[in-house]
């Protein structure tokens, strides 16, 4: 990947989460002073804060790419990007684990949600795409 195409993805994803991070603040903004009940408005408020940490987070991978652009070496570098999927695999590991657990202990520290409440088979449902992903987005790349 070249350093200019690395840059212009960089202030696409910076423009496009503010954006969205945007809408979902005036959205929050819009039904607190209408007092308009849509759900808990404060949820607009929270799923905000995403977007923006996300374009925080480019912008600041930004400014080190503008202030020393060899940097951008370790963007294009094989063995520095197979070492980052590296990280990223432990990652999904460790969150796997975590979310194993969580389904665990929601199960039996709350038996009698057990198959009646969302908040378990939402906890169920992210469980197993975390671990069936993997396996599904692989067979994808190998397709195309």
């Amino acid at each position: 990947m070249s350093a200019e195409k690395l840059v212009k993805e960089t202030k696409w994803t910076i423009g496009v989460s503010l954006s969205v991070s945007l809408a979902l603040f005036v959205t929050w903004v819009i039904f607190e002073t209408t007092e308009v009940s849509f759900t808990d408005n404060k949820a607009f408020l929270a799923l905000s804060l995403i977007p923006f940490s996300a374009a925080l987070a480019s912008f600041l991978k930004l400014t080190k790419i503008k202030k020393n652009p060899k940097r951008i070496v370790s963007e294009t570098d094989e063995r520095l990007v197979a070492e980052k999927n590296e990280a990223d695999a432990k990652t999904l590991k460790v969150l796997q684990g975590v979310l194993f657990l969580s389904y665990l202990g929601y199960t039996f520290i709350i038996p009698e949600d057990t198959f009646s409440s969302i908040a378990w088979w939402i906890t169920l449902g992210i469980l197993l795409f975390s671990l069936f992903a993997p396996f599904i987005f692989r067979q994808m790349m190998k397709e195309t």
